[in-house]
C-alpha cells in the first residue's frame, strides 16, 4: 500500500510518514502543488494526505486535479488540516475529499481512519479485479455463442425455406433455441420432419442439436427408416447427455400423397386441421430421445394420412406453457381453438402469421419462459 503525503510543514510529513509505516505503508512525502501533481503521476499511491494550504496552489485544486488524474481507480484524498471550521470542511468535501482530521490530531485517531481507508482501498481494488475476470468471461461466453450460433445456423440452412407447403417458426427464450425444426424431402419425394425439445432452453438445451441435425440429414440422403433413424437419435443422444437432459420429439415420415409414417416421445399431441373443421391427432406415445438405453428403447411406428386442405401443426410444451399477464397458462384447449381458426386460411404462411400475432397478443408483457416451435404442413396436391 502506498501513501502520499503533501504537507508544507516538515514535522507533520515526518509524523504522517511514521504513523503509516507502522502500518506497513510505503510513504513519498512532498511540500507543494506542482511536486504534488508529479508525485502523484510517478508514484501511483493508493491514498493521499493533504493539507487545505498548500505551497503553489490550493489543496482544494489539488484534490480535484489528482481526482481527475486517477481515473477510475478509487484513491481517498484525506484532508489534516488546523482550519477546522464547518465551512472549510463544506469546501473539502464538495472539491472531491473523503475524510478530514484536523490538526493536530491524535495519532491513534489517525491510524484508526488510515486502516479504514486501507480496507476501502482493499476492496475496491478486489472489486475491480473480479470485474475485469467477469468481463473477460463474459467476452469469451459471448465469443463462444458467436461460434455455436454460427455452426448451428449453418447447418440449419439444409433444411427447407418456409412456404405455401411448409412453415416454420421458433422464438427462442434465450439466446439458444432448444428446440429443433428440421424438414427436408427425400429423392423418392417424401418428406422427412424432425421436431424436438431439449430439456429446458439457452446453450445447454442446444448440446445435443448437432449430432441429431447430422443424423437427420444423412438419414434423408441415406433414405434410412424412421424406426431406424429414432433408435440412432436415440442412442446418440443416451451417450452424450447428462441423465437430466432428454429430448421429447416427433420424427415423420409424410409420403407425396400424404400418408403420414411417424414416431412421437414427450411432445404434446399434433394437431392436424382437416378440412372440414374437425381436430385429429398425432399421438406422442413414447419416452423422450436420450433416456432409455438401445434395448429398452421402443421404435414402433404410428401412421395417419394428410388429405387435401387438411394442416398439420406440430406445437413445443412452450406453445402450451404460454403464459399471459394474468400468469395464466394458455393450455391444450386455447391452442385447439387458435389452430382451428388460423389454419381454415388458404395461405398457410398467412395462416402461421396468424398463429404468431395471437401468441404474442396473449402473452403481452409477460415473459416467455420456454423456446416456442410451430412447424405446419400441407399436402403439395394442394398447390398442383
Amino acid at each position: 500500500m502506498k501513501l502520499l503525503c503533501v504537507d508544507s510543514e516538515p514535522v507533520y510529513r515526518e509524523i504522517i510518514s511514521l504513523c503509516a509505516e507502522k502500518e506497513n505503508v510505503t510513504v513519498t512525502s512532498v511540500s507543494s502543488y506542482e511536486d504534488a501533481v508529479q508525485a502523484f503521476i510517478d508514484y501511483a499511491p493508493d491514498m493521499v494526505t493533504l493539507d487545505v494550504v498548500v505551497k503553489g496552489g490550493s489543496g482544494f485544486d489539488l484534490v480535484k486535479t489528482l481526482k481527475a488524474l486517477s481515473g477510475n481507480r478509487f484513491i481517498p484524498m484525506i484532508f489534516l488540516s488546523s482550519q477546522a471550521t464547518d465551512t472549510v470542511m463544506d469546501k473539502c468535501f464538495k472539491s472531491g475529499a473523503d475524510d478530514f482530521i484536523p490538526k493536530p490530531f491524535n495519532e491513534v485517531l489517525f491510524n484508526i481512519r488510515l486502516k479504514t481507508h486501507m480496507r476501502h482501498v482493499e476492496l475496491m481494488k478486489e472489486m475491480y479485479r473480479k470485474n475485469k475476470a467477469l468481463t473477460y468471461y463474459q467476452t469469451m461466453i459471448e465469443r463462444e455463442h458467436e461460434m455455436a450460433h454460427h455452426v448451428l445456423d449453418h447447418i440449419q440452412t439444409r433444411s427447407e425455406n418456409n412456404s405455401e407447403h411448409v412453415v416454420i417458426t421458433r422464438l427462442s427464450a434465450a439466446s439458444f433455441n432448444g428446440d429443433l425444426a428440421l424438414v427436408k424431402t427425400r429423392s423418392d419425394g417424401a418428406r422427412l420432419i424432425f421436431v424436438g425439445d431439449f430439456t429446458g432452453h439457452g446453450l445447454p438445451a442446444s448440446i445435443g442439436a448437432l449430432p441429431v441435425m447430422h443424423a437427420f440429414f444423412d438419414a434423408v440422403d441415406d433414405l434410412l427408416d424412421v424406426n431406424e433413424l429414432a433408435g440412432q437419435m436415440n442412442r446418440i443422444l443416451f451417450s452424450i447427455l447428462p441423465d437430466y437432459m432428454f429430448c421429447a420429439g416427433y420424427l415423420i415420415l409424410m409420403t407425396p400423397n400424404g400418408d403420414i409414417l411417424y414416431w412421437g416421445g414427450g411432445m404434446p399431441n399434433a394437431l392436424i386441421r382437416r378440412a372440414c373443421g374437425a381436430i385429429d391427432y398425432l399421438r406422442s406415445n413414447h419416452m423422450p430421445l436420450g433416456i432409455l438405453p438401445a434395448y429398452e428403447f421402443e421404435g414402433d411406428l404410428q401412421s395417419n394420412k394428410l388429405n387435401v386442405d387438411d394442416t398439420l401443426v406440430i406445437v413445443s410444451d412452450g406453445v402450451l406453457e404460454l403464459k399471459n399477464c394474468h400468469d395464466e397458462m394458455l393450455g391444450d384447449d386455447q391452442v385447439e381453438k387458435l389452430i382451428s381458426s388460423s389454419y381454415s386460411e388458404k395461405s398457410l404462411i398467412l395462416a402461421q402469421k396468424m398463429t404468431e400475432k395471437k401468441l404474442t397478443e396473449y402473452r403481452g408483457e409477460s415473459v416467455q419462459l420456454d423456446d416456442i416451435t410451430l412447424v405446419a404442413l400441407r399436402n403439395e396436391r394442394l398447390q398442383q
